[in-house]
């Protein structure tokens, strides 16, 4: 297992991980979830609802560098000309719609 500097996703400061593995500090690792959790939720209830990163910042009060991040690691990803935010469905390995796309 190779060690690396990297730098944190959601909070910015450096930290030793894992090389390869995803950039987020132990000290962000439950904030990120959280806010995953609270973005899929809003993005699953409301099928078909066109949601900007604007959008996500409003809505979850959060820094939009913290969406970004979302994005970069894969969780989210931005579709329609990089302009709207969808899930990435694991398993099926594209984005997911609809409530239906989830099994």
């Amino acid at each position: 297992m190779k060690f690396d500097i990297a730098k944190c996703g959601m909070c910015g400061k450096a930290f030793i991980g894992v090389a390869g593995l995803r950039n987020v500090c132990e000290n962000c690792r439950d904030e990120e979830q959280a806010l995953y959790k609270k973005l899929r939720k809003f993005i699953r209830d409301n099928p078909g609802q066109k949601l900007t990163i604007e959008d996500a910042v409003s809505l979850l009060n959060v820094d939009e560098r913290k969406i970004h991040h979302l994005v970069d690691s894969g969780l989210v990803q931005l579709v329609k000309s990089k302009k709207f935010l969808e899930l990435f469905d694991e398993t099926y390995g594209n984005p997911s719609r609809s409530k239906e796309d989830f099994r």
